[in-house]
């Protein structure tokens, strides 16, 4: 009993760390060109394709997927910032 209490005090602590929202805690910085993030988009692209095979084969890759949906997810984000706004009237 006391080890399932010890267990629930340690989870609520751990939830105190955790943020409200993943949108709001990170501070996407983009320090780049566009033409950098354009590709790195491409190369990365790349390497999530390899190692989603990997994953497929060994468990262990299974983190690399998430490193790099991550690092995707952000460098995405960066080229939608930095992209030219274009009006669609004339």
């Amino acid at each position: 009993m006391a080890k399932l209490r010890i267990a629930i005090a340690a989870a609520l602590m751990l939830c105190a760390f955790i943020p409200v929202s993943a949108a709001q805690a990170r501070d996407l910085q983009c320090n780049h060109t566009l033409a950098q993030y354009s590709e790195a988009l491409r190369v990365l692209e790349s390497e999530a394709a390899k190692a989603q095979v990997l994953a497929q084969q060994n468990l262990l890759y299974e983190a690399d997927v998430g490193y790099y949906a991550s690092v995707l997810r952000d460098a995405r984000q960066c080229v939608k910032n930095l992209a030219p706004v274009v009006s669609a009237s004339r």
